[in-house]
């Protein structure tokens, strides 16, 4: 794991650990897991794509792509500190992914990622009007032998997040929430991709629902988000650096009963002083948890986007790694134990999201077969 990774995953640590004293009454300090997860798995993936359509002098590009996947990693949940009013818990994920990709004209890769994410989360009880809730974590990504081409494989980056939100008890069966939050990204650049730097942001944003219902619930919400692109210019000497505003508004629907199944659909307009990044986008997003004969689960999560910009541009390029942004996903999985402590889950899964070109996608179709093992007490 490279040393920058690891200093900011273990400052999350620290300064989760570090604010666990105050989070709660020592009376209640004591720690509790929630859950702890060793993973184990791998994975065969294809993409397609008219990637020859980015060959440029030092990018290797290819029309069909196979990558086998191997992965491990740890993730898990504590109660650091807990009273009648307040607690406090810290949750952490991090692994590593090595693949073997074949398929590219000039040379076949091998990366390899390194992630990782550690968050802390506090909540308060303010009496009987509702519920005060803080967060702030790290996320860090580091890739090494990473394909130039945007075929698949984000580049690394460290995400620092915080967040303040209220949540209030019923009002004769409606309940209301609000947030907000700060962000700072800084993507790593690679010798050939120097562009990275202009992902690098900050952005706030704020976020307000409302929610009705019983076990079946549905909640409206809308929120807008700052987003400053320091490194990014817009070729204006009185307006020289990219800033975007994004207005988000969203419907969801939820219930929680033997099956567990989420419906959301919302819409983004994206604006800025930048004609290239203007787009507009919906989505809607699907989430079902059922069980299954022979102890087995059903797992299913869709995301379909459809974006359009804004304005058409004479280089319609997308900055490595900003093809992510408001990609397709869908994966099926079927999960059943296999041992004490042990579970073994199959999933089917599928990708579309943007090259190096707005407007031009890839796909991604994969299968994996992963083992999660909870150790006795967890």
């Amino acid at each position: 794991m490279s040393a920058r990774l690891c200093r900011a995953f273990a400052f999350a640590l620290a300064l989760a650990l570090g604010a666990a004293p105050w989070a709660a009454t020592p009376a209640g300090a004591q720690v509790r897991w929630r859950d702890l997860v060793v993973t184990m798995g791998g994975s065969v993936e294809r993409y397609s794509g008219n990637f020859s359509a980015v060959n440029v002098p030092f990018t290797d590009s290819a029309e069909h792509v196979v990558a086998v996947v191997g992965e491990m990693g740890v993730r898990g949940a504590a109660l650091l500190a807990e009273s009648r009013t307040r607690s406090f818990e810290l949750s952490f994920d991090g692994g590593m992914r090595q693949a073997a990709a074949f398929g590219f004209r000039r040379q076949d890769y091998s990366p390899r990622e390194w992630v990782g994410n550690a968050s802390g989360r506090y909540t308060q009880s303010t009496g009987s009007w509702g519920t005060l809730l803080a967060q702030a974590g790290v996320r860090s990504r580091a890739v090494r032998d990473r394909p130039l081409s945007t075929i698949f494989l984000q580049p690394g980056y460290t995400n620092v997040q915080g967040s303040v939100g209220v949540l209030t008890r019923s009002f004769d069966g409606v309940t209301f929430d609000a947030q907000v939050d700060l962000e700072s990204a800084d993507y790593k650049t690679l010798e050939l991709l120097p562009q990275l730097d202009l992902l690098d942001r900050t952005s706030s944003g704020i976020e307000a629902g409302v929610r009705w219902g019983g076990s079946s619930t549905m909640r409206f919400y809308g929120g807008f988000r700052w987003t400053d692109y320091s490194n990014a210019g817009t070729l204006d000497p009185e307006d020289p650096f990219r800033r975007d505003h994004t207005a988000r508004v969203g419907l969801e629907w939820a219930y929680e009963g033997d099956v567990v199944a989420q419906v959301g659909v919302h819409g983004t307009v994206n604006r800025s002083n930048s004609n290239r990044p203007e787009y507009d986008a919906v989505s809607a997003r699907a989430v079902l948890t059922a069980p299954l004969p022979h102890e087995m689960s059903l797992n299913v999560y869709a995301l379909l986007t459809a974006k359009s910009y804004v304005h058409e541009t004479d280089f319609p390029f997308l900055v490595p790694g900003e093809e992510a942004d408001n990609a397709s996903i869908a994966y099926l999985q079927v999960s059943r134990p296999v041992a004490v402590n042990l579970d073994a889950a199959f999933r089917l899964g599928w990708t579309r999201a943007e090259t190096y070109f707005g407007s031009a996608y890839y796909r991604r179709v994969g299968a994996s077969l992963q083992f999660n093992y909870r150790p006795r007490g967890f």
